[in-house]
């Protein structure tokens, strides 16, 4: 029993009258900063796909010119040279 001084009330909190101390975790503290990068990593992000989606494809090497000889038919006389 806690002693009293002329009816006074006792100087410390009754059991259960204050809750268990409880820390914020760092999404809770930083909240505002959370969300200002959660938005610079999304706009990157899109930034990004949208860059490698839109690049131009590599263009096919030019085909390379080549000579063909027309060979004589059988029947035919060869030209002289």
């Amino acid at each position: 029993m806690p002693r009293s001084f002329r009816g006074e009330e006792p100087r410390y909190p009754e059991p259960g009258a204050i809750g268990e101390y409880k820390s914020r975790s760092m999404i809770e503290e930083y909240r505002g900063l959370a969300i200002v990068f959660g938005i610079l990593f999304l706009a990157l992000a899109v930034y990004f796909v949208k860059s490698v989606l839109a690049a131009p494809h590599p263009k096919p090497p030019p085909p390379e010119s080549v000579y063909i000889e027309s060979v004589p038919r059988k029947d035919q006389p060869q030209p002289a040279r």
